[in-house]
């Protein structure tokens, strides 16, 4: 199989796909099979080992599958763990990876600290392999509760972790000191290297260092990661490939200049190389890199020459066995697709290349391209200047700010901390080049948002990218460089007008716990409505108390699931009211999308966030209107019309909440009721003012509260649905039972965002169909 490695790996990913995935991924196998017997480039032989690769991965996933399940029943409440990661603090909330000493299994242990007296001493001495006795009560992970929003329970179950431990207690006095664990040195030198940075480096060089160092890039500040996301240099806050060559070949020069054979620190190598794996957190991009070395060394220590393409197949093939949920992973799927494109392009492409500058451009392009579709299929977006991003960044951090932090690091834990002087120097480095990232990450339009591919997409990415490299590697000019260059730009404007001109629309319901969100996606892209954006009210909080990155339902769940959609701009924003669970989220909904026009009710008085938000679209040169009843429009064949609110007319006495925008549609063939947090007295008026006034759907309003949803209200409208957008065990009862006896009464099927999740209904022409999100 030499130089036919490549083969073997992609029938364990198809074996491994038709396990976990579907079936039908049998006919791709029998396809490609097929192919590679009548083109000759298998023989019968090899055709013969490729069948049974992808029969045995077929097998080896199936038992993953079966095996990888609890063995609790979830009532258990007392139990004996040992701390398998180092523990993280943020604020008064605890969390840590654990196993049961008993059944060994995994479990993610939450703990809510107490007091600041209570998080100085766990952080001081809770370390890493040591095993408690605890009281808890076990709780299932929560999964995905938005059309492709992230799900923790999937991601824990790929991890063979099935319960959450909301722990009761945690005792110093109830925990001991384990030393039964291979590994245990290992993470210990990590946990200790980690806190020497976290005390001896600067604020912004600390977090970085850190990733760089040992892989833990959690201590990064939130907006700098959104920031390098953004524009496309992620992976230079992760260690990759590149780190792991340079650590190596810094630590086998070491070793010559310090008298050692070429051969035995060949042999130190492949040694050190899977502690460092441990060392640095064993991620997929570590992994890969360390163990395609440790091929490379033994394949030269027996003087077996190896082909790279062979070498980062048979770590394919190998990692995929060993864990065949690791597919999941965006990490891994990155890291392989980026490598392998490189190492595939490096004979034909890449040697074309003379000029140092043209040759990391050709790299920087060839990276971006291979990881388009994994990005769009995870974070829904691809950066437009990210090419340009690279060739300022990749430079500076490879021959720069990474060897610079690894010997410094070194360097101070040689002299106790000495370094001062050189750790400000490159304390002054990051913080110019965190803000060159931030000032980049600020230009308008910088991202690319095409939603999450179908899987009808992803199959025509995953033919025209490999063409195109495939043509560029026979291309003999720039012309035909520049027309192959055609085919991922296809791709791209293919996926684009799959969103823009698709005759579907639809009304979405976006579970945002006790808040409300919904949005409005009309057909042939001629208008995206959203009409309020959730959010959560403010407390005041004790500073020690404080998160470093708190949920934000704006940036962590609206704007996620816009961009999952492929939705970039928003036509309209309703703020139906000033509660702070309904324009909470507004604030990044603005920041992250391009919003034409911001709609309020006439007449409401403004609170200081709404004022805010004013500043903030205008600042954002989004129009600002002020709506009221008798406001109209027609888009196609669906019309909306403004009910509520009156104005002048009712008087002084109407509250925040009967002043809400009450917004009548016709969509999809059906009537809807948008209503916002309308109360008792509101929805007289209305019944009052609009006597003929009926709805197929009903958005009831304020989340199911009692004092809503009458029967004079229901009697009039005689709406067949309605839709209650509210929290999971929320704080106030809603939907009060009251309101859930009356649906009951008056017939109305009702969908709940707090049982169902997400809500939407999908359309063509003047039919259309319901669905939720959870069953």
């Amino acid at each position: 199989m030499k130089g036919r490695w490549i083969y073997a790996a992609t029938a364990s990913l198809l074996g491994n796909l038709t396990s976990l995935l579907h079936p039908a991924i049998t006919v791709i196998f029998s396809l490609l099979a097929l192919f590679l017997l009548k083109r000759n480039i298998l023989t019968k032989q090899n055709m013969t080992i490729l069948i049974l690769i992808y029969l045995s991965f077929i097998i080896r996933s199936e038992l993953a599958a079966e095996y990888n399940r609890t063995s609790l029943t979830g009532n258990e409440g007392d139990f004996v763990i040992t701390l398998s990661e180092s523990v993280k603090i943020d604020g008064d909330l605890l969390t840590v990876l654990v196993e049961l000493t008993e059944k060994k299994e995994k479990l993610a242990a939450r703990y809510k600290i107490k007091s600041e007296s209570e998080q100085k001493i766990l952080s001081d001495h809770l370390r890493i392999g040591m095993t408690c006795r605890v009281n808890g009560t076990l709780q299932t992970p929560p999964t995905s509760t938005n059309p492709n929003s992230f799900s923790y329970k999937d991601y824990l179950n790929h991890n063979s972790i099935f319960w959450i431990l909301e722990l009761e207690q945690l005792n110093l006095s109830d925990c001991t000191h384990n030393k039964s664990r291979i590994t245990l040195p290992i993470l210990k030198m990590r946990e200790m290297g980690t806190n020497h940075i976290l005390e001896h480096f600067p604020e912004q060089t600390a977090p970085l260092s850190i990733a760089l160092v040992f892989g833990d890039r959690s201590f990064i500040d939130e907006d700098i990661i959104a920031s390098y996301q953004k524009i496309g240099i992620i992976h230079l806050l992760a260690i990759s490939g590149l780190h792991v060559g340079m650590l190596a070949g810094m630590f086998f020069l070491a070793g010559v200049r310090a008298g050692i054979t070429r051969e035995k620190m060949t042999s130190i190598l492949i040694i050190v190389l899977p502690v460092y794996a441990i060392l640095t957190g064993a991620a997929p991009s570590v992994l890969r890199a360390v163990f395609m070395m440790l091929l490379v060394l033994l394949a030269k220590k027996l003087k077996a020459p190896i082909q790279l393409a062979d070498v980062i197949s048979i770590v394919f093939a190998g990692y995929l066995f060993i864990s065949p949920f690791i597919i999941y992973n965006a990490g891994f799927q990155l890291s392989f697709a980026v490598a392998l494109s490189l190492i595939l392009s490096a004979p034909e492409i890449l040697k074309k290349f003379t000029h140092p500058l043209s040759a990391l451009l050709s790299v920087s392009l060839i990276c971006q391209i291979a990881a388009i579709p994994i990005l769009l299929w995870h974070f829904y977006e691809v950066s437009i200047i990210s090419i340009i991003a690279n060739l300022i960044f990749v430079p500076l951090y490879s021959t720069v700010v990474l060897p610079v932090v690894l010997i410094l690091f070194i360097f101070d834990l040689l002299t106790g901390g000495r370094a001062d002087f050189l750790l400000h120097v490159l304390e002054k480095v990051i913080i110019f080049l965190n803000w060159i990232a931030e000032m980049l990450s600020a230009i308008p339009n910088s991202t690319l948002i095409l939603g999450r591919p179908s899987p009808l997409m992803l199959i025509i990415y995953l033919l025209l990218i490999p063409a195109f490299f495939a043509g560029w590697e026979r291309s003999k000019n720039k012309k035909a460089i520049i027309k192959n260059g055609v085919l991922p730009v296809l791709a791209i404007v293919i996926h684009y007008f799959v969103n823009v001109l698709t005759p579907a629309g639809e009304i979405t319901f976006i579970d945002v716990g006790q808040g409300d969100s919904i949005l409005i996606k009309l057909p042939y892209g001629r208008g995206n409505y959203l009409i309020d954006a959730g959010g959560a009210p403010m407390f005041e909080t004790e500073e020690w108390k404080m998160r470093s990155d708190p949920y934000e339902t704006g940036k962590d769940t609206v704007v996620p699931f816009l961009k999952s959609k492929g939705i970039s701009k928003i036509d309209k924003l309703f703020l139906t009211h000033g509660d702070m669970d309904h324009i909470g989220g507004a604030s990044a909904v603005l920041k992250e999308m391009k919003v034409k026009s911001v709609v309020f009710p006439q007449g409401a008085e403004f609170s200081e966030a709404e004022k805010d938000l004013v500043v903030q679209a205008k600042n954002n040169k989004s129009e600002i209107f002020f709506t009221k009843a008798g406001d109209s429009w027609l888009i196609g064949d669906s019309v909306f019309q403004v009910l509520s609110p009156f104005g002048g007319e009712m008087g002084d006495g109407v509250g925040k909440n009967d002043g809400s925008i009450v917004l009548f549609a016709k969509v999809g063939g059906l009537n809807w009721l948008f209503t916002g947090d309308l109360e008792e007295q509101g929805e007289g008026q209305l019944i009052k003012s609009y006597p003929k006034l009926r709805a197929d759907v009903l958005k009831t309003a304020h989340h199911g509260s009692k004092t809503s949803s009458t029967d004079l209200f229901l009697a009039g409208l005689k709406p067949r649905i309605g839709v209650i957008s509210a929290g999971r065990n929320n704080r106030y009862g809603h939907p009060h039972n009251d309101v859930m006896r009356r649906m009951n009464d008056y017939n109305v099927k009702v969908l709940r965002t707090d049982k169902q999740g997400a809500i939407t209904y999908f359309f063509k022409g003047d039919s259309g169909t319901f669905s939720v999100q959870l069953p």
